[in-house]
């Protein structure tokens, strides 16, 4: 080989070179870039999808604690209404035995009165009746000294 020949390169290497930034060139937009469009797509989408189930997390979070204010407020409210009826429920209760006693003294003062009256009665015919014996022996007693 001749020194001026290995001094020049050979065209053979620009054509190989040159068809090597042609091949990188092809590989790159054939294979690489739609590759990299699809990783970055599917990025995105994971990213989107990351973010969408955060917010309905925050969201669910939110509706369970609302429900669970719902639920407190209600228990609350039916704490008081059972405390209200049993107050009612107590009240009535009380008046209720109020009334029977004044109805059971109402009747035992009218038994009473009943009983004083009869008694009454009895003493009345009692003395009526001691009268007339009394008239009777008297009158018995005056046949006798007669």
């Amino acid at each position: 080989m001749d020194i001026q020949q290995a001094m020049y390169p050979n065209i053979t290497l620009f054509i190989q070179a040159v068809l090597f930034l042609v091949f990188t060139a092809l590989v790159r937009s054939l294979l690489v870039k739609p590759y990299s469009e699809v990783i970055e797509e599917r990025e995105r989408l994971t990213q989107k999808n990351i973010e969408e189930a955060t917010r309905l997390r925050e969201e669910a979070e939110r509706y369970l604690q609302e429900a669970q204010s719902i639920l407190e407020k209600g228990r609350r409210e039916s704490n008081q209404i059972l405390d209200q009826a049993r107050r009612e429920a107590e009240k009535l209760r009380a008046e209720i035995l109020s009334r029977v006693e004044q109805e059971a003294q109402e009747e035992i003062a009218k038994a009473v009165e009943d009983i004083r009256r009869s008694l009454e009665e009895e003493k009345r015919k009692l003395e009526e009746r001691v009268k007339e014996v009394a008239e009777l022996i008297t009158s018995k007693v005056l046949e006798e000294a007669a």
